[in-house]
């Protein structure tokens, strides 16, 4: 945006012209020859002996550089007067050149090199916390992509309009304007309005827009009514004293043509105004405008329309203009509005901002921050799609700007934006295990639960394949990023203690209004205690024998992926019978009962070497059921039980004791 940003001046200083011969580069540099006076100024610098007018001249060039945004020579050319023991001026310009290039940690360190020599803290201070918060910006996730347009030339292309029939019109200084005299400060052509399509989903060679509109002077920013019969749009041209001046023009078409545009008579002559915006309802005219009691350098305006006209011009106010520049206002569809300034932190230059409606205008700008924004110019915002159409439609929204970022083809370029849709599912768990009174009692009281720490997570398929691998932290925390509609298995383990396994998915919980979709998991991993014996509950065998019953091997079918999960436990299986009987016949039969789990265990893939079979008859009764004692038939039963014992292990798993005693309806 060099050219656009210092038209006004161009035109002032335009009349100059005539009377004066360039004959040195500071000359050329009052009459706005920018591109002259830098070619001049660095012959003069080479020639020059004296160091300290050396220095001088270096400042010169890089103060030029600075205005027509050549930010890399200009920061080259603060550096060289700083050398050359430049002033604070050229260690400010350096700074903010090398902010507008993205180099922000050396941006921050030269701006505060800037207010310990100065003490100008408070300026100083506000441009390094914008440094220390572009570098977030650019760091954050972001949802939005950006692209530049097919149609973009070497010279200077901004703002984009929709037009009817898929067609856009925007503003260039390519060599195809209708003005061929180049501009002097910028080198380029005189802007004229074009005009490209998109019918078949790619824009075509943009045309020059139509005459009267587009004319020897320069032309740009066109807005239009809903229906596209009413057009506003900027014109710079002569006055009667040969002095230039920005305004804006109306033209309405008549159904062959447009009509011979009119100036409106929005301010003074001598006031330029630019960027018009007509709202969609057609009854607000915004406009930039550099105005006497301006707040800054240009401020945004209101107009209202009625009957007579457009009101007189209504100042923003201080809530949205700044001593800065305030440039290119455009209404969404809620009413909030848009614009660049130069004047809110922000990331270099012009940056764009959004300001919501308020019964009083408009208040809370907020910096669109990165990638709309950039160290450079970006304006021009507008958006084409407020929305996804439907739920398999990826782009949630969609528009233009303008920027003169690095990277482009020309000065300005014409970019486009999409915000996909884009979840980002992460799983955040943790491992835990019961918090024991006595910690080497698990059948002690639980006081509840703590973190276990530097237990190892696995993040599997659902067919068991191992995707990733972590370690949770000092108080039991991991993380894994997920896909999207698809199931996971996680198995967690640590020595001394059962392997824990879970299922999450991220199926159906896609969503267009987050980005990051977190899933949250809790692995409670059991300790081993080796002397413990757990219950395997409704193990059953016939009466008076060791065949195991069909609901029996249900229940052991249930537990086969226990096995299968702790690969590194060696199991003792026991049986254990009431005391009815002899003692021998119960070792007897118990061994016997043990031994036909132990075989079903094997018959299902259990390696022989994990399983011991143990028998302990009525050895280890769990209630005061011992030979001679009255008890009941329900303590008979729990003293007739299946367990198992870990003998030894190096991983774990978990292991559930029964809910209920279930009584067998038949005596052993």
């Amino acid at each position: 945006m060099r050219k656009f940003l210092w038209l006004a001046l161009l035109f002032i200083a335009s009349c100059k012209t005539g009377p004066f011969q360039v004959k040195d580069g500071n000359t050329a540099r009052e009459l706005l020859l920018y591109d002259q006076a830098i070619e001049m100024l660095v012959k003069e610098y080479n020639a020059e002996k004296d160091l300290n007018k050396q220095q001088l001249k270096a400042f010169q060039i890089a103060e030029t550089c600075a205005k027509l945004n050549r930010y890399a020579d200009a920061e080259k050319w603060y550096k060289q007067s700083l050398d050359l023991n430049g002033k604070e001026t050229s260690l400010w310009g350096y700074a903010l050149a090398l902010k507008q290039q993205e180099k922000y940690e050396e941006a921050a360190k030269a701006f505060d090199q800037y207010q310990r020599i100065s003490g100008n803290t408070l300026e100083a201070k506000r441009q390094i916390n914008q440094c220390r918060e572009a570098i977030e910006w650019k760091k954050a996730f972001t949802r939005i992509q950006i692209s530049n347009l097919s149609f973009n030339s070497a010279n200077s292309d901004y703002g984009f309009e929709p037009y009817k029939n898929n067609q856009f019109v925007f503003t260039s200084a390519r060599s195809e304007s209708t003005g061929s005299q180049k501009e002097r400060l910028a080198g380029e052509f005189t802007d004229d309005i074009f005009i490209t399509d998109n019918k078949s989903g790619t824009f075509t060679a943009p045309a020059n827009f139509s005459l009267p509109v587009n004319s020897k002077e320069f032309e740009g920013s066109p807005t239009f009514s809903s229906d596209f019969k009413e057009m506003y749009f900027v014109r710079c041209r002569r006055d009667e004293k040969s002095n230039q001046y920005c305004h804006i023009y109306y033209t309405a078409f008549n159904n062959e043509h447009w009509n011979e545009p009119a100036k409106l008579d929005l301010f003074a002559d001598t006031v330029n105004v630019y960027d018009p915006h007509l709202s969609r309802d057609g009854k607000f005219l915004l406009v930039a405008a550099d105005a006497r009691g301006n707040f800054g350098e240009t401020d945004l305006y209101l107009l209202t329309k009625a009957d007579s006209g457009w009101s007189a011009p209504q100042n923003l106010g201080g809530g949205i203009n700044t001593p800065g520049s305030e440039r290119f206002p455009w209404l969404d569809e809620k009413g909030n509005l848009y614009y660049s300034s130069s004047g809110l932190p922000g990331m270099g230059g012009l940056d764009i901002f959004k300001a919501s409606k308020s019964k009083n205008g408009y208040k809370d700008p907020q910096n669109l921050k990165h990638p709309i924004n950039s160290g450079a110019d970006d304006f021009a915002y507008r958006i084409e799609k407020y929305r996804q159409f439907n739920t398999e439609d990826t782009i949630l929204s969609s528009g233009y700007f303008t920027s003169n970022r690095t990277g482009g083809k020309g000065s300005d370029d014409v970019y486009r934006y999409e915000e996909k849709w884009i979840n980002v599912f992460v799983l955040r768990g943790t491992t835990v295990e019961k918090k024991y009174e006595n910690p080497e009692n698990s059948d002690s009281k639980v006081l509840g639960f703590q973190p276990l720490p530097k237990a190892k997570v696995e993040l599997k398929t659902s067919d068991n394949t191992v995707i990733a691998t972590v370690q949770t932290d000092t108080i039991g925390r991991f993380a894994f990023r997920l896909s999207a509609e698809t199931d996971y298995k996680l198995s967690a383990s640590k020595n001394n203690y059962f392997n824990k396994n879970d299922f999450v998915s991220t199926k159906g919980k896609r969503h267009p209004d987050s980005t990051y979709i977190y899933i949250y998991a809790e692995l409670e991993l059991e300790k081993i205690f080796p002397q413990k014996e757990i219950v395997i509950p409704n193990i059953y065998y016939d009466y008076d024998k060791a065949t195991l019953r069909p609901e029996s091997k249900i229940v052991l079918d249930s537990i086969l992926l226990f096995f299968k999960e702790n690969p590194d436990l060696t199991i003792e299986i026991g049986s254990h019978t009431d005391s009815r009987g002899s003692d021998a016949y119960n070792l007897k039969l118990s061994q016997a009962r043990a031994q036909s789990v132990v075989d079903y265990l094997i018959e299902k893939t259990v390696p022989t070497e994990r399983l011991i079979a143990k028998g302990y008859g009525e050895t280890r009764p769990v209630n005061g059921c011992v030979n001679g004692a009255k008890c009941s038939e329900e303590d008979f039963q729990k003293n007739r039980r299946t367990t198992f014992r870990v003998v030894s292990a190096k991983l774990q798993l978990e292991s559930v004791e029964p809910e209920n005693i279930i009584v067998d309806p038949k005596k052993e």
